[in-house]
């Protein structure tokens, strides 16, 4: 079956771990591996005391190449359509700081250093010249590394006594409930924690998963040498067996939506008897998946996933984020339409707020529009929805314009696993976290390739 994988396409003039691109090695690779790993040393103990520490370290790492490229950046147009919505968003935010709702200077301005910094690549990437074979490096790289953050989670429900991290974090124990609120009833009547995966959170495994899934099927039609087909294959059954593992419904139905929205773009590039292909291969590795999760967790699994399919899926939806979707517009968006003063939510607020102030407490968030209107109202929710949007116009239209072997793979696989990140929109808050520092990395890196590369 390999084989008849290579057969898909004919194989480009550079292929991934070809000499004209092993040698290429620098902040980029450096940058992906530094993003994803970084939590993982959470997963050590004794390190709680340093969380707040450990988990700017990412986010420093993304504001740095600003500084460096600063001048470039000052002074050169913007190079990506979504740049001058985020630019906006940026004013905004820093107006947001002094709004008489803030609960303090501190959590505010902690905030929006967050949002700068998520933001902070999609200014920087354009300007670090990337080849589409060091780009198809860089998701491969996402793919390793995902790879084996989900192949841990599954250790972690074999056997946890050796691979659960010894410290879970606070911002779970510290709750009302604490380990029972992220846990299930697994084979023998056994307690098993939602895998962490290279984490300390309950449950996180499965945005890595959503990633290993997605890009080891993309990959693994790809015109690459046996061994990394091989790693494809398994990442991408790793991923959705720690998905089901940890029951995260929303990661599956995002993981089947970008799969099917990747075989739509091949479809747009005319690649037909690869996207069946995929679908083939991608219903195949669900039902395996599936299967040996059941085997692994028990019937909890099945319970678990089977309520998607009990109902209609709006309904479904709804009870379980949707219902916080309306809050947002009908509650929210009223009461609050310039902001309820940035920095009221979340860990800036579990970190750097003033729980003594009374006029300003805490609020609460799960979404991304929820959390857009709290930090900066209707005018943050716009802005940030039209960079979003602007973006997707630009990645598809690359996708469509695409010549080359190499070209149309990046183009495509990008706008997949970017899709991933924006219907977590709907069920997450992806652009205050390090899937959004990604996102805009992958769309201004599309945005570095020299100009005989381009769309």
């Amino acid at each position: 079956m390999p084989g008849a994988a290579a057969a898909v396409l004919p194989a480009p003039a550079t292929v991934i771990g070809s000499p004209r691109t092993s040698l290429q090695w620098g902040f980029p690779e450096f940058f992906i591996i530094s993003q994803i790993l970084a939590p993982a040393v959470l997963f050590l103990p004794g390190t709680q005391s340093l969380r707040v520490l450990i988990r700017m370290a990412p986010f420093l790492i993304s504001l740095g190449p600003l500084v460096f490229y600063g001048r470039k950046v000052l002074h050169f147009k913007l190079m990506a359509p979504a740049q001058k919505w985020l630019v906006l968003c940026c004013v905004w935010l820093v107006l947001m700081v002094f709004h008489p709702g803030t609960n303090s200077i501190t959590a505010a301005a902690a905030q929006a250093m967050l949002y700068l910094s998520v933001m902070a690549p999609i200014f920087w990437a354009p300007h670090i010249k990337l080849t589409p074979e060091r780009m198809q490096r860089l998701l491969f790289i996402i793919l390793i590394v995902s790879g084996i953050n989900s192949m841990v989670g599954i250790l972690q429900v074999y056997d946890p006594g050796t691979w659960m991290p010894k410290e879970l974090s606070v911002r779970v124990t510290g709750t009302l409930g604490g380990v029972e609120n992220v846990s299930y009833i697994g084979p023998d009547g056994r307690v098993i924690i939602r895998p962490t995966g290279l984490s300390d959170n309950p449950g996180a495994v499965s945005g890595p998963a959503t990633a290993a899934a997605l890009l080891g099927l993309i990959f693994f039609f790809e015109p690459i040498r046996l061994w990394r087909r091989l790693v494809a294959a398994f990442s991408a059954l790793a991923g959705v067996t720690v998905i089901f593992l940890s029951q995260v419904r929303t990661s599956l139905l995002v993981a089947c939506g970008a799969l099917l929205a990747y075989v739509l773009l091949l479809a747009l590039q005319r690649q037909k008897r690869k996207a069946l292909l995929l679908v083939i291969f991608g219903v195949l590795a669900f039902v395996v998946s599936f299967f040996f999760a059941v085997g692994l967790g028990g019937q909890s699994i099945e319970n678990r996933f089977a309520t998607l399919f009990a109902d209609n899926p709006t309904n479904v939806y709804y009870e379980n984020r949707g219902a916080q979707i309306q809050y947002g517009v009908d509650t929210l968006l009223f009461q609050y339409p310039a902001g309820a003063g940035i920095g009221r939510w979340g860990m800036m607020y579990a970190y750097f707020g003033d729980p003594n102030n009374l006029e300003s407490p805490a609020l609460w968030a799960e979404l991304q529009p929820n959390a857009w209107v709290l930090d900066g109202g209707l005018v943050l929710l716009l802005l940030y929805s039209f960079a979003v949007l602007a973006n997707l116009r630009s990645q598809i239209r690359m996708v469509r314009a695409a010549r080359s072997q190499g070209m149309k793979f990046s183009t495509s696989a990008i706008a997949a696993v970017n899709l991933v990140t924006m219907a977590l929109i709907f069920g997450y808050t992806p652009f205050t976290n390090q899937v959004g520092v990604q996102y805009w990395f992958l769309s201004g890196s599309l945005h570095s390739m020299p100009p005989d590369y381009k769309a």
